[in-house]
């Protein structure tokens, strides 16, 4: 009895974990054109990750600070934006290098930075690892989008 109420725990919280990311992902997808929802992605991804320690909300505040640096009109902000999530981004992949949301969020940002900004180094390491781990990912709206975004 003990096995199962443990196991439907595991279990609803693995589902409500997965809503959750759709949030997020919602705002991944508004954020580089409205400054309002970088704002909120930031702000929602700020709380998440000092809630919870999980290095995914690390990743996404990451690209909430590259979405304002989009967003700033100051070059001295954009850079201080950019240098905020590329760092942010770094630690996020520190604590869990294997985690495939925040692999392919670092591999969309190296490809969208200009070059001239030295944040491309790891775009061929990303691609690989997720080109051969997607397929093990239990999370569906995860893998669809890794395999749509890398053409698979």
């Amino acid at each position: 009895m003990k096995r199962l109420t443990f196991l439907l725990l595991l279990l609803i919280s693995n589902l409500m974990f997965s809503q959750n990311l759709k949030e997020y992902r919602a705002l991944l997808q508004t954020g580089e054109k409205s400054e309002k929802s970088a704002k909120t992605l930031i702000d929602k991804s700020t709380t998440a990750y000092k809630n919870s320690k999980e290095p995914v909300y690390l990743g996404f505040l990451a690209v909430g600070k590259f979405f304002m640096a989009k967003h700033a009109f100051n070059p001295l902000k954009k850079m201080s934006y950019f240098n905020e999530g590329k760092k942010l981004m770094e630690n996020s992949l520190k604590a869990e290098p294997d985690n495939l949301e925040v692999r392919l969020m670092r591999l969309i940002t190296q490809e969208s930075v200009p070059k001239i900004l030295g944040y491309s180094q790891n775009i061929s390491e990303d691609r690989t690892y997720l080109t051969r781990s997607y397929k093990n990912t239990t999370d569906e709206d995860l893998k669809i989008y890794i395999k749509d975004y890398l053409k698979l």
